[in-house]
């Protein structure tokens, strides 16, 4: 029969988000590279997810070859027997990418989060639970039809049970799992020591992960449509475009956190450029209608890193500002983790009136 309609859009779909995982994942190592840091084990995880993901979409072109998304009376044994045999790899390929970005990102907590133990203990308890749930699923998989070959290849006494359990059950422990994952570090970044800008950035990217969940909440109510359970094949298309977004979409968020270096080095200089450019045009538009020059405020002076004494004239006060360094804390990890060769900074200001001081940190 060859390639339907709806196979061709999802070719597409997996064209162009295969082509933007693969760039991702190509920034990712640029990152690494850039930073020497070396791969570690979230950056190994993340690539297996991809490679897993790219050969379910190798086995999803030549399923769309032979008709998927078709109805199922249409097709010749054969074309039939050829959607068995993606049900079954895809079942295990998407296993394994799915469990893989649950890994990638749960052992990124621990790099980032190291000193607070009870996180660390949630996390691991999360990885076990997401090893488990691979061991418990694995077989379901790979036992769907006896023999497994069933599908395309019928003996006498064979058979092949249906799909919706397992399926319903293994999208309800994702939607659980990737939930669970996605809030999990919220409340220890709140309790950091870092701008508020930075928390929401940061706590911003781990809750992207609630976006692969409300796919599978899509997929799920694919799953239980009574038309999709009633036409095997067409029922198949529709749910490999959602399981194919949810690991492509895992892929990418897993692996935001990681480019901030980049984005350090080439996106921030290119909007500092742009953000100096117009407060100077703006300060000429000032000076041109007769303003005088804005003096420096306190708050600048207290940008700087380097020590400074400020003297408030007529109030009898002097101020001395001086920088110091720090990295003993999981918001200094944090920062390290994310943006390597950051610099914590911290002012000492002394506040002195007559012969009294007074000492503040900020």
């Amino acid at each position: 029969m060859g390639a339907t309609s709806s196979g061709i859009r999802l070719a597409i779909w997996m064209g162009v988000f295969t082509s933007l995982t693969t760039i991702v994942i190509g920034l990712r190592l640029w990152s690494i590279h850039m930073t020497g840091r070396g791969l570690h084990s979230h950056d190994y995880l993340v690539i297996v997810a991809y490679l897993s993901a790219t050969a379910m979409a190798v086995v999803g072109w030549w399923a769309i070859a032979n008709g998927l998304g078709a109805h199922t009376e249409v097709l010749s044994p054969t074309e039939i027997g050829v959607q068995w045999q993606l049900l079954i790899t895809a079942c295990v390929t998407w296993l394994v990418s799915t469990v893989a970005c649950k890994l990638s990102i749960l052992t990124l907590y621990l790099s980032l989060f190291r000193t607070s133990r009870p996180f660390r203990i949630l996390v691991l308890i999360a990885c076990s639970f997401v090893g488990a749930y691979f061991v418990a699923f694995l077989p379901v998989f790979l036992t769907q039809c006896y023999p497994l070959s069933y599908g395309w290849k019928p003996v006498p006494g064979g058979w092949c049970k249906s799909l919706v359990p397992s399926e319903v059950a293994s999208i309800t422990l994702n939607i659980f799992m990737d939930s669970a994952i996605a809030v999990l570090p919220i409340s220890v970044l709140w309790k950091l020591h870092m701008a508020l800008r930075n928390k929401i950035t940061v706590g911003t990217m781990f809750l992207m992960g609630l976006i692969v969940v409300a796919v599978m909440i899509w997929r799920l109510l694919i799953t239980l449509d009574p038309a999709t359970q009633v036409d095997f094949v067409h029922g198949l298309g529709r749910i490999a475009l959602a399981s194919f977004l949810e690991l492509w979409l895992s892929i990418i968020i897993i692996t935001l956190p990681t480019l901030a270096p980049l984005f350090r080095r080439y996106i921030e200089p290119l909007l500092s450029r742009q953000r100096s450019t117009g407060e100077r045009h703006l300060r000429e538009a000032r000076h041109t209608i007769g303003s005088t020059p804005r003096q420096r405020r306190g708050k600048d002076v207290l940008d700087s890193t380097q020590d400074s004494t400020v003297e408030l004239k007529g109030c009898g006060y002097t101020a001395k500002v001086g920088a110091t360094h720090g990295s003993n804390d999981d918001d200094v990890g944090l920062v390290q983790n994310m943006q390597p060769n950051a610099i914590q900074i911290r002012h000492d200001i002394s506040v002195e009136q007559g012969s009294e001081p007074r000492r503040e940190t900020v």
